[in-house]
């Protein structure tokens, strides 16, 4: 049993909207960018893979693991930096559960600014959070989610265990709030594999015992 949260971080990109959901053909420029400036430095493969972990990982962060040369990052980044969501764009079926949690609620999301901007204009949940917070890769420099992190534990007043962290992300928005000593929920939607977190949910409305300290 936990004691019971009084904030709530959330991440965004498969966490409250799968990331696919502005389309795939949004980020085929980008990919069909990066593949032009490629020379051989990556293999086709591994390639498709690079572009797979774009829907879940920071462009920044994939093209690091996968080596890409700097021709191939700033071809694809310079695409990446122009994008948005036009139109309406539908969340997950569990979102509106969002308006029924008590306690403070932050919206942290990295990207590149317009895009996730424009995400977050498209769900129409901006007022649904005390802040909203772009961790953006093309608005140097960028700061962590865990400087971000540090920053509302600050200014809430809140103890680290008071506040849950909630997101699909081991290495990013999870691991920061492990660091910082705040609880962990990984939302362990399709598409997700499971990891090192406090608790696993796979739907919002799973949320309330854990807020009330019931698991």
């Amino acid at each position: 049993m936990t004691s019971a949260c009084k904030a709530i971080i959330f991440d965004l990109d498969n966490c409250l909207c799968d990331a696919r959901a502005v389309g795939e053909d949004l980020f085929q420029p980008a990919f069909d960018a990066i593949r032009r400036a490629n020379r051989g430095d990556v293999p086709e493969e591994r390639l498709r893979q690079a572009f797979d972990e774009c829907w879940y990982t920071s462009y920044d962060l994939v093209a690091k693991r996968y080596r890409f040369s700097e021709a191939m990052f700033q071809a694809g980044f310079e695409v990446f930096r122009t994008l948005e969501v036009q139109g309406p764009l539908q969340g997950y079926a569990d979102l509106p559960v969002l308006r029924q949690l008590a306690g403070d609620k932050y919206l942290v999301t990295s990207g590149f600014q317009r895009l996730q901007e424009s995400k977050v204009q498209a769900l129409g949940i901006r007022e649904w959070f005390t802040r909203v917070v772009i961790d953006a890769v093309d608005v140097p420099p960028p700061r962590g989610k865990k400087a971000i992190f540090g920053d509302i534990l600050r200014e809430s007043g809140h103890a680290p265990g008071e506040i849950l962290v909630v997101g699909d992300n081991p290495l990013s928005e999870l691991a920061a709030g492990r660091e910082l000593g705040m609880q962990t929920v990984q939302t362990v939607r399709p598409g997700v594999t499971a990891a090192a977190a406090d608790f696993h949910i796979s739907r919002l409305d799973e949320l309330p015992p854990i807020l009330a300290g019931d698991r």
